[in-house]
């Protein structure tokens, strides 16, 4: 994990220098409900693949980094932390979700009512 967030920071760093004016990137944004849906899915499907909670979130994670970095190599384009944010809050929800409605008998739900 340690290089993961050192991947992270160094992918923030590396902006384009070019002059593309102004850059918007509101906690509302447009772009943001797709980056939490996306990551929630991932996150139920990564909640199968491995019984640790962590694990899982951190591998329905690693889309939304690669995506950030590929972003800020794009002209007028930027690493945004903001995005990554709402991808974190996607996954840990589609985790817990995976872990809660799936679990480790495939119906754990029914065991809550």
């Amino acid at each position: 994990m340690k290089t993961l967030a050192t991947l992270m920071i160094l992918a923030g760093l590396t902006g384009s220098a070019e002059a593309c004016g102004r850059y918007h990137d509101d906690w509302g944004g447009s772009d943001k409900a797709a980056h939490f849906g996306v990551s929630a899915a991932l996150g139920v499907g990564t909640s199968r693949l491995s019984t640790d909670t962590w694990t899982a979130f951190g591998l329905a994670l690693i889309p939304g980094v690669a995506k950030e970095i590929y972003d800020s190599q794009q002209d007028c384009n930027r690493f945004s932390w903001k995005d990554l944010a709402w991808d974190a809050v996607g996954a840990y929800v589609g985790v817990r979700a995976g872990n809660w409605v799936l679990g480790p008998t495939g119906a754990s739900y029914r065991l809550s009512f």
